[in-house]
């Protein structure tokens, strides 16, 4: 029998402000019935340090990395979320034996242009990785735009 595992890169909008039950579910989710090595994100307020209070709630273990934007300006966040990706395929790897699978799973809330870069990068990283990386994006709420009169 093979134990699989998940090593999660999570990241949304600086401005996402959804209950925490909510991103504790859309974690629980997602992650299935997988156990969860590692939860990583970018530590910016908004998304990232939510769902960083949401796995810590549910006993995951959890690291942020956060951008050194006075270093490398505006390629910052692109730099950080290369990073994110990085690592958490270095953790997947060592997990990784004949008994034991691990994944990467990023996790994209709602967001804007840096999100879209960390999904972009998965994506791309996804056909060259040792281990598998899925990317799933959790959906804004839905709201039903208002009937015309």
């Amino acid at each position: 029998m093979v134990h699989r595992s998940v090593v999660i890169v999570a990241a949304g909008g600086r401005d996402l402000a959804w209950p925490q039950e909510r991103i504790t579910s859309a974690l629980l989710q997602r992650s299935g019935s997988r156990a969860v090595h590692l939860l990583l994100h970018g530590g910016a307020r908004g998304a990232d340090k939510a769902i960083g209070h949401a796995a810590h709630q549910l006993g995951w273990r959890v690291q942020s990395l956060v951008a050194d934007w006075r270093r490398y300006g505006r390629s910052a966040g692109p730099i950080r979320n290369r990073l994110l990706l990085e690592r958490a395929l270095v953790e997947a790897q060592a997990l990784t034996s004949p008994a034991f699978s691990a994944s990467v799973l990023v996790i994209a809330f709602p967001g804007g242009a840096g999100t879209a870069s960390l999904v972009q990068q998965a994506r791309r990283c996804s056909s060259r990785s040792p281990v598998p990386v899925v990317v799933m994006e959790v959906p804004p709420p839905f709201s039903p735009e208002p009937l015309a009169a």
